[in-house]
């Protein structure tokens, strides 16, 4: 069943423990195709695509439940692709709290090929304040009810400069730990609001504190707040940093090919559950990184391989 913040009643699960509540600010149809070779100006018949519902808060979701953590999704959504976005997530046991908006919801496409992925990301179109507003207030009504709250994703043109920092007073109103996914100025406006994690990958890091060391600019951006930054380095690991510039490097032994597509998503569903669990911040990032590891070897964002073996193989060294 699907629902709408204006119709407060919501999808139950039958999970016992409280969702992740993963707030997806900027949804899409997400739509992958597989080929041996894209050749530019170049006709391609090609196999059916795979659509899906995503978006970067829905990924974190469908990870989640992967490994049968409860989720539930808030997202705005609009326009011709909500049919198939709502299906999509009844088919995929994902409760959801959609806000029905007037700005149609964006598609992205994703072409796999043996030398790389090619993204094609369509911007969004904007969503009115009033429309905004109702998203925090759906927020806010399951805030309470919620283990961890995840804002994740990029943002339409036009959005409250301080939307992110929003989601994050509301989660701690709510004593509920808080993950922020986010680029740009709205990045430093949520560490200092007080998100209990950030997980910037390294060009987001870059367009929020400028410079070109990772590792200074995550110091820089920890420093803003009293949570953890996580800064995803693609194929040379990840980052944890704590405000006091205390950081941790984790890395796996050796180089994965494949579909980078949703790495990210991953490491913050990690970052979830083990906030969820309680996990010490060595324990966040081995397994942020494992997960992220594994998506690599699955074909479409939202899902990952087990990561069993690739945790084994990830190897944790302090900076001093």
């Amino acid at each position: 069943m699907a629902t709408t913040a204006d119709d407060p009643s919501v999808a139950p699960t039958a999970d016992a423990k409280a969702p992740v509540l993963c707030v997806t600010t900027n949804p899409a149809i997400d739509i992958t195709y597989t080929i041996d070779e894209l050749r530019v100006g170049v006709s391609h018949r090609v196999p059916t695509g795979l659509a899906c519902a995503g978006g970067k808060g829905v990924n974190v979701a469908r990870v989640l439940r992967q490994h049968h953590e409860p989720a539930m999704v808030i997202a705005p959504i609009g326009g011709p692709v909500r049919v198939l976005f709502v299906h999509d997530l009844d088919r995929s046991g994902i409760p959801h709290r959609l806000i029905d908006v007037d700005a149609p919801t964006r598609r992205t496409t994703a072409i796999v090929t043996p030398a790389g992925t090619t993204n094609l990301n369509e911007t969004g179109e904007a969503i009115d304040a009033a429309s905004w507003q109702r998203v925090l207030e759906a927020v806010r009504a399951e805030a309470a009810g919620s283990r961890v709250i995840v804002s994740a994703g990029s943002l339409p043109p036009e959005t409250p400069a301080h939307l992110c920092a929003s989601v994050v007073e509301i989660a701690l109103a709510a004593g509920k730990p808080v993950i922020v996914d986010v680029g740009g100025a709205q990045l430093p406006h949520a560490v200092a609001a007080g998100a209990t994690a950030v997980k910037p990958n390294r060009h987001e890091l870059f367009d929020a504190m400028g410079g070109s060391d990772p590792l200074d600019a995550a110091r820089r951006l920890a420093a803003l707040g009293h949570g953890t930054v996580f800064a995803s380095l693609d194929v040379e690991g990840m980052l944890a940093v704590l405000p006091d510039g205390r950081a941790w490097h984790a890395m796996l032994d050796h180089v994965l090919d494949g579909n980078p597509t949703g790495a990210g998503d991953a490491a913050v569903a990690a970052i979830a559950q083990a906030l969820a669990e309680g996990a010490t911040l060595e324990e966040q990032l081995a397994r942020a990184t494992a997960w992220s590891a594994a998506a690599v070897l699955s074909p479409q964002a939202g899902a990952i391989a087990d990561p069993t073996e690739l945790a084994r193989r990830i190897r944790i060294t302090p900076i001093g």
